[in-house]
């Protein structure tokens, strides 16, 4: 069920319709309602605060067990501006924690309620500050990271910290189960989310080195120093450019097992990976 607010394409999954219903049914609507409260907080957080930093965000996907937002070229934004879009929503479930908390104290809100709330926010809290991508945590991450050592390796470690978390929360439902005799559906979401969406990071990254690139593609009018780097013909495009330098040209040695069968250069790589996709292997692109 897709709406559009502004630039932002929103994305509602049917079952985050009916999941509040049936767990008011159920008897659980504090709890569903403070879910739902403190994870629109965390969302409209994100929002607001890459709105107000100028970055775009071209989808966000709400289903039963959280939101997924899609930045426009994340790791294309500086680090400051990507921590602080990802720092947003963690931000925002800790004041509402706080908030909640001090309505408790003063006796201004149901305890019940006031109780759900805060082991909600909570919850989201510490889960999303988890150095793991997606997660915002890992976002953060990331972007401390880069600041040091080179975006693939800042983005290897939030890739395999998701792994490693995926992996304990695969170990947390299995114990969950044989404790309670329960399956705990959070848990398996969760690990199945981050796992699902490491490829869409490296892929993220990938894009925002073709771009970064395709800014840099100037005519040359006199001569200037360019790198050259071998590859095998089937070496995916993504993984050529990510050994590329953007603001210097680089040419591409092309070979065929161990004999040289081509050369080409960076600007080929971009034009077809932008019109054919980054899978697209180095030995299939138009060479000199």
């Amino acid at each position: 069920m897709p709406l559009t607010i502004g630039r932002t394409r929103v994305i509602i999954h049917p079952l985050a319709l009916l999941y509040p219903l049936a767990a008011a049914m159920l008897g659980a609507g504090s709890e569903v309602a403070s879910l739902l409260i403190a994870l629109i907080l965390h969302e409209v957080a994100h929002l607001l605060i890459a709105h107000c930093l100028g970055v775009g965000i071209s989808k966000l996907r709400v289903t039963p067990f959280g939101g997924a937002m899609a930045m426009d070229n994340p790791y294309g934004l500086s680090p400051l501006r990507l921590a602080a879009v990802a720092a947003a929503g963690p931000l925002a479930n800790l004041l509402a924690l706080i908030a909640t908390g001090a309505l408790a104290h003063w006796q201004m809100t149901d305890p019940y309620f006031a109780l759900a709330s805060i082991q909600t926010n909570l919850v989201l809290l510490a889960f999303n500050l988890l150095p793991a991508l997606p997660l915002d945590g890992g976002r953060i991450a990331y972007a401390l990271l880069s600041l040091k050592f080179k975006p693939e390796k800042a983005l290897s470690f939030g890739i395999w910290m998701g792994r490693i978390v995926a992996i304990a929360l695969f170990f947390a439902t299995v114990a969950f189960a044989l404790a309670w005799r329960r399956i705990n559906l959070s848990f398996l979401f969760a690990a199945v989310f981050i796992l699902a969406n490491a490829g869409d990071e490296r892929q993220a990254l990938s894009v925002s080195r073709t771009q970064a690139m395709l800014g840099t593609l100037r005519p040359i009018n006199r001569p200037v120093t360019a790198r050259i780097l071998a590859v095998g013909a089937d070496c995916p495009t993504r993984d050529a450019l990510l050994a590329a330098r953007p603001g210097a040209p680089t040419l591409f040695a092309v070979y065929n097992g161990n004999r040289l069968s081509s050369i080409t250069d960076d600007r080929r790589l971009v034009e077809a990976a932008l019109k054919n996709g980054m899978g697209v292997k180095v030995g299939e692109v138009g060479n000199y």
